[in-house]
């Protein structure tokens, strides 16, 4: 063989060698490629889970808020209304001249005690407010 030939192949076998070193990092570079896709994928979504999950919490939290307020908004004005009924109730003329008395049951027998208009009041509204919150279920 003529020296010509010899370094022809070596070349020839140097590109063969290079060409088949090429294509193999090009499927590393693809296999790589393809497995950081699948991995950044696999992250997306177990991002948006997350995401999605602690909306729903949000959303849980911002409803559960609003039926509270709204419950207290509503304890808040039957108490207003009651007041007024039970101001108005002991302000009227007939109440106000007559004598408010209670019935005191003993171990004796009975007997009747005047009842004070700011205590009875007090009592009534603290009654009257357990009674709604009973009925709101709060």
């Amino acid at each position: 063989m003529s020296l010509e030939k010899i370094v022809e192949r070596i070349i020839a076998d140097a590109r063969a060698q290079a060409e088949a070193i090429i294509e193999e990092s090009r499927q590393r570079a693809e296999a790589m490629k393809s497995k950081a896709r699948e991995e950044a994928l696999e992250l997306a979504a177990r991002y948006r889970q997350e995401v999605e999950r602690e909306a729903r919490l949000e959303a849980s939290r911002i409803v559960t808020q609003a039926r509270l307020e709204k419950k207290l908004r509503l304890l808040r004005q039957r108490k207003d209304l009651l007041e007024e009924v039970l101001k108005r109730a002991l302000a009227d003329q007939a109440v106000q001249e007559k004598m408010l008395t209670k019935k005191v049951i003993l171990k004796q027998g009975e007997r009747e005690e005047a009842v004070d208009r700011e205590r009875l009041f007090e009592e009534l509204r603290s009654k009257l407010e357990y009674d709604i919150v009973e009925a709101l279920k709060l």
